[in-house]
């Protein structure tokens, strides 16, 4: 470690000198964001640690994956245990593994890709990231405005858009030990009112591990119509995945897999947005989409003494979303917020076990149907912002079992989500705030189907938190932090045999408290910038037999140090250090096991642009070949598996762009 903070010091004081840089840090204040209101302010009156990210920041970055980007974010960590490499898990302010999907909401162009009319979760890869212009991070938020789901926050995922030029276009290649990319993007402005743009991208990632693949294609087609007081956003992309999964690591050879599975995800997305200016007082703005995805997965099991590949889990979900919201401005500054949102999903599950005969355990159909009403309010007095907000929602699931239709079940929650805010306008350039807020979500349907019915609650999970925090600008450093409490009551969790219970889902019996704090800057010193994120939760089990033990998987630490170094205009060298401190492994919710050891690595990239248009750019990952792994408990025996973390992997590629 010390080795590696010496390598970043010196890097620090190459060509030091302070100097007066551009205003980067006052017009970050100013940024407009959308993910906390639609209709989009800045981040000053932002009342949440949020985080945002340019393509420009992606680029100096090197990420390949949106993932990768995401891990220098305060209150990020991304862990592997999924078994597949280079398709991570990620976590935000200490929620649990395994369930970050439900948790966590993710959008994209404002539409949730979250699908809990199965299991909720989300991949990330399936958004290249080449077509990404901004993300948003938004810690506890979200939920009085995008309804359940959002109980850790929000990352909303902002695609590019169509120009406003006659041609335009971007060529890119890619390769690397682990990569193989091809992606081509095309546009035109095809009247003064309207452009449209297509994006094709094919992406190979191999892991280090036999039986470690995933192989990527994307199209995108996206088109606009503006008018002096409206747009018109039309979409659509088209996903496919094929991958291998690499499985724990062998004890023997730790590049020997020990998982047969080989899995297809294909996912279609129709969406539109629109938004009117109906006059200076009165905005509207509706969003809605059709979303199909399905996925089948296959495995190798004897039966009757040989080995087949046989099907193992088969998934079709459709969705539709529909979310009009209206704004009203009665005051100078002042204005109300109202909205709806619905949304209706079939999901039809099928689950094998092939342990003698292939004869199916799991055939399910699910309907859930969700109905939500909110309103925000934002009041200016003098130098005070004061915000409230209110959301009732109303879920209803039906699930048809199958094969034992004595488990089928109808059910409906009807649950509310608040908030309290207050922002203070220290001057200009600072900005603090004081937040309550009370957020939910119910199970999804994937996790209504496999509940524990020996415990036999079955209630919707609702945290509360209180948040201080401010962001400022202050000779040329930019900075953001947050203190926050949370109580998280009849919280979602996968309790498992290796835990002494009857493995399945559960209302936890006993509040899960966390308490932490985010600090992020970034200082512009010459042709250097600097960005440092630290966060620290404390999490714990608040009674009963699990009293006092941590959320496994969870660490208490993680912080990244990155540098810039703009050499000249067009060429620029990104570092960055991550660290991840130690935890107990997933599912030990006894602690048992012992407290498995944090991890570091340092990432280099560089990128340099011709004046013809023409970008070259290299990197490697994982620079010193770091080894470490994620640790995750059996979930039928007190037993540990290991996944491991990223080894070293270099990529060189070049774009051309007109």
């Amino acid at each position: 470690m010390r080795k590696l903070d010496g390598m970043v010091l010196g890097l620090i004081l190459l060509n030091g000198g302070v100097i007066l840089a551009e205003d980067i840090g006052s017009s970050k204040l100013s940024e407009t964001v959308i993910s906390t209101e639609k209709f989009g302010t800045n981040i000053l009156k932002t009342a949440k640690n949020i985080t945002v990210i340019t393509k420009e920041d992606i680029e100096k970055s090197g990420a390949k994956e949106i993932e990768e980007v995401l891990r220098s974010v305060p209150g990020v960590y991304i862990t592997g245990t999924s078994g597949q490499d280079f398709s991570n898990e990620v976590i935000l302010r200490g929620q649990i593994p395994g369930k970050s999907g439900q948790n966590i909401l993710v959008l994209v162009d404002g539409s949730s890709i979250n699908s809990t009319t199965d299991t909720g979760a989300f991949d990330l890869t399936l958004i290249p990231i080449e077509t990404v212009e901004r993300i948003e991070v938004v810690p506890n938020g979200g939920n009085v405005l995008y309804g359940e789901g959002a109980v850790g926050g929000v990352i909303n995922i902002i695609t590019k858009t169509p120009q406003n030029k006659k041609y335009y276009g971007k060529l890119g290649i890619e390769r690397g030990n682990y990569i193989r990319n091809y992606n081509v993007n095309i546009g035109s402005k095809l009247t003064s009112n309207i452009g449209t743009e297509v994006t094709y991208l094919d992406k190979t990632t191999d892991g280090k591990k036999h039986h470690s693949e995933k192989a990527l294609e994307y199209v995108g087609v996206k088109t606009s119509y503006k008018t002096n007081d409206s747009e018109l956003l039309l979409g659509y992309r088209h996903g496919e995945k094929n991958s291998k999964f690499s499985g724990a690591v062998d004890k023997k050879d730790k590049r020997k897999s020990n998982s047969t599975t080989e899995a297809e995800e294909i996912q279609d997305i129709l969406s539109l947005n629109y938004n009117l200016k109906i006059n200076d007082d009165l905005n509207f703005i509706f969003d809605g989409d059709y979303k199909k995805r399905t996925y089948s997965s296959t495995g190798v099991k004897k039966i009757n003494g040989v080995f087949k590949r046989v099907p193992s889990t088969d998934r079709d979900t459709k969705t539709y979303y529909l979310n009009p919201q209206i704004k009203y401005k009665y005051l100078e500054d002042s204005y109300v917020v109202v909205g709806l949102d619905y949304s209706k999903g079939k999901s039809d599950y099928q689950s094998q076990s092939h342990k003698s005969t292939g004869s199916s355990t799991t055939n399910t159909f699910t309907n859930r149907e969700s109905i939500g009403t909110f309103l925000t309010n934002n009041i200016v007095y003098d130098k005070f912002l004061l915000t409230q907000g209110l959301r009732y929602q109303k879920i209803d699931y039906k699930l048809e079992n199958r094969n034992n239709p004595t488990k089928s079940f109808e059910h409906s929650f009807e649950e509310n989500a608040y908030e309290l805010t207050g922002t203070y306008f220290i001057n200009n350039n600072f900005s603090t705030y004081l937040t309550y807020t009370r957020a939910f979500r119910a199970p999804t349907a994937d996790e209504a189907g496999s509940w524990n019915s020996v415990n036999g609650k079955f209630d919707v999970q609702t945290s509360d938190t209180i948040e201080f925090g401010g962001k400022g600008y202050l000779n040329d450093i930019y900075f953001s932090t947050a203190i926050y409490h949370s109580k998280t009551e009849n919280e979602i969790f996968y309790l498992t045999k290796s835990s002494g219970e009857t493995s399945g889902n559960y209302n936890f019996y006993d509040p899960i408290i966390r308490t932490g704090i985010e600090i992020f800057s970034e200082q512009y010193i010459k042709k250097f910038t600097f960005k440092e994120s630290i966060s620290y939760v404390h999490h714990e089990i608040d009674g009963g037999k699990y009293d006092g033990k941590k959320v496994p998987g969870v660490p208490n630490f993680i912080a990244s140090l990155g540098v810039n170094y703009q050499i000249m205009d067009k060429f620029n060298i990104n570092t960055t250090l991550l660290y991840r401190g130690g935890s107990f492994a997933m599912y030990d919710y006894h602690n048992k096991l012992g407290k498995q050891g944090g991890y570091s690595e340092i990432n280099v990239n560089a990128n340099y642009s011709l004046e013809n248009g023409i970008t070259i750019y290299a990197g490697i990952n994982n620079l010193f070949d770091k080894e470490y792994y994620y640790a995750k408990c059996s979930t039928s025996k007190e037993e540990l598996s290991y996944y491991q973390g990223t080894k070293r992997n270099y990529y060189i590629g070049f774009k051309y762009e007109f």
